[in-house]
Order: C-alpha cells, then sequence, then structure tokens
C-alpha cells in the first residue's frame, strides 16, 4: 500500500503529512472555526445562553414566515444596544390564532420569544391574566384577540406593542423590552 506525502513548510523547516492526515485536519478546520465563533460570542451580563451548535442548525431563515419581521426587530435592538447572538426557529409558532410566527431572541440581555402578527393586526387587546396553580406553576391564560388556549409553567413576564408580543421569564428583560418597544 502507498502512501501519498505532502510537504507543507513550517517556518525554516518542511513537515511531512500523509494525505490521509491532510484530508481529516481540511475536515475538521470548518467545526475549529465555527468553535471559535462560538467561543468568541459576547459574554456580557445577561440571562442569556450561548447557541449552541446544535441550535445553530435551527437558525430562523428567508423561508420563515416570521423572518421579514425578527430582522427588522434585530435591527432595532441592535440599534438601542443590544446584542443579538441568534434567532432561532420558537416552539411559540402559532401559539395565538393568526399568528405570523415566532422566534427565539439569544441576546446580552437574556433570551425571549418574540411572536409576530401581520401588520396591521395588533396585540393591543391581549389581556394576560396569570393563576398560581401549585408552588411555582402558573397558568396564563389570554383574554383579547388574537385568541389562545393559555400555557402552564414557571413564572413568565410579557411585553407587546402592536403586532409584537413578547415572553420571557426576566422580569427586568420583559420591562426593558417594553421601554424599547414603547420608543419605536
Amino acid at each position: 500500500m502507498e502512501t501519498n506525502y505532502r510537504t507543507e513548510p513550517a517556518g525554516n523547516h518542511f513537515i511531512v503529512i500523509p494525505s490521509m492526515l491532510r484530508r481529516v485536519l481540511l475536515a475538521c478546520l470548518p467545526i475549529f472555526i465555527a468553535t471559535s465563533c462560538l467561543w468568541a460570542q459576547d459574554t456580557s451580563p445577561g440571562n442569556s445562553q450561548r447557541c449552541s451548535l446544535r441550535e445553530l442548525t435551527a437558525l430562523l431563515t428567508p423561508a420563515d414566515h416570521a423572518y421579514a419581521e425578527s430582522v427588522e426587530l434585530t435591527r432595532e435592538l441592535e440599534h438601542r444596544g443590544y446584542i443579538v447572538r441568534c434567532v432561532l426557529k420558537s416552539k411559540m409558532e402559532g401559539f395565538f390564532e393568526g399568528q405570523l410566527g415566532a422566534a427565539l431572541y439569544r441576546t446580552n440581555r437574556g433570551d425571549f420569544e418574540a411572536l409576530f402578527l401581520t401588520k396591521p393586526r395588533t396585540f393591543d387587546s391581549v389581556r394576560v391574566v396569570e393563576r398560581a396553580v401549585k408552588g411555582e406553576v402558573f397558568h396564563y391564560s389570554f383574554e383579547g384577540s388574537p385568541h389562545s388556549t393559555g400555557m402552564d409553567g414557571r413564572r413568565t413576564f410579557f411585553a407587546r406593542r402592536a403586532n409584537r408580543f413578547f415572553v420571557t421569564f426576566d422580569l427586568r428583560l420583559a420591562q426593558d423590552l417594553g421601554e424599547v418597544l414603547n420608543s419605536i
């Protein structure tokens, strides 16, 4: 069996790299670069997780209904000092009747879901009703239009403005998003 070798410069001398090793190194290089980019993400305080390699396969794409709205929202947030780490597909897609779409945002100030309606429809008439169920579990129902079946879980905070509805577990983030939304 013949092994192909290639010489590569290494400072003042050359090293010999077998062809198979070279192919492995070339295959691993993109993974190393992607991982380095993740490590280099902003580490500012906030209740946000980093965007994992697995999550990066779930990035919002132009094919998603909420893509255009999320691009616009991302620009507005960045203009107001947020660092948007990634915008991912959301499990809250279809949470409200007639909803355009949803996106999960990971930012330097925390994580939140952004739900969108098609313009000119708004969330203005939606009223959130919180009811303690047991211990740290709460039930949330939503009165008004658009209609939703509600949700159960840990304490959750909301902000809304026009066709955008934010959902987060962080009170300060919800308050800040409410201010950002109202200043738009």
